[in-house]
């Protein structure tokens, strides 16, 4: 398959018009004409996973964090960012990333989260514009009631993560759950309105933390990488059967519990 035959694939299910004004989607680096034996698919392109794209001989990265995401203006090799490119152009490994679109479209992250917590009468917390099917967060009920200590722990187990961060009373009981995959504190505004007793996100700040709990919702904060690592599983998912060799990336979440 070519680089272009997998970026078709990807963006049927997840389209790139389904992205944040902000993100940067598609193709970022390498031809769309490059054929391509050996995919690496990761939640984060940097530089050591471009050192592990070089050592297990991948052709492309499918990622769900982008490269040039910030507005670089020039590439020096002394940096981390500058030594990741040099490393990837040099070997010829294509990258492409499904960011937002893979938050919000159906199928995605965000869908796999509240079915990972087998939340009943599912729907999208803020939905897009133009697709309303679509959008950033979910929420839904829970199969039986819990107190927010025992939905940490089942938040643990679930996102194979040692430790999680709760804010509100551990014996309040949750009925209704949203689900917001990476840095999504911007919607648990909505997630109050639609009458969620808490949130699962990560990256939560401490001073809106405080304004959100004092509200009235519960906040468990399981981390970025916990909950957007289900993106490997989803892009190995859309390769299946093509006859791609389809390899996980071993990079793991930048925090370690100490």
């Amino acid at each position: 398959m070519k680089v272009n035959d997998i970026a078709k694939r990807i963006e049927k299910l997840f389209p790139p018009e389904l992205a944040e004004s902000y993100d940067n989607v598609g193709l970022l680096c390498g031809s769309s004409e490059k054929q391509v034996k050996t995919v690496l698919v990761t939640l984060d392109t940097n530089l050591a996973v471009a050192k592990e794209a070089v050592k297990v001989g991948a052709d492309m990265i499918v990622s769900h964090h982008p490269i040039l995401f910030g507005g670089i203006k020039r590439i020096d090799y002394g940096t981390p960012t500058g030594k990741m490119l040099k490393l990837l152009i040099e070997n010829d490994i294509a990258v492409f990333a499904a960011h937002t679109n893979l938050d919000s479209a159906k199928g995605g992250i965000n869908d796999a989260l509240a079915k990972l917590f087998g939340l009943k009468d599912t729907d999208v917390l803020e939905p897009n514009a133009e697709n309303p099917k679509a959008g950033l967060g979910r929420y839904g009920k829970l199969k039986k009631p819990v107190t927010l200590a025992e939905l940490a722990e089942i938040t643990k187990n679930k996102l194979n993560t040692p430790h999680v961060r709760i804010s509100g009373r551990p014996d309040t009981i949750i009925e209704t759950l949203a689900v917001a995959s990476g840095s999504c504190s911007e919607v648990i505004p909505t997630a109050m309105k639609k009458g969620c007793e808490a949130i699962i996100t990560g990256d939560m700040k401490y001073h809106e933390t405080i304004e959100n709990v004092e509200a009235g919702i519960c906040i468990i904060d399981a981390g970025h990488y916990p909950t957007e690592t289900v993106s490997m599983d989803i892009f190995e998912s859309v390769l299946k059967g093509t006859g791609l060799n389809v390899i996980k990336s071993k990079y793991r979440d930048i925090f370690r519990f100490v």
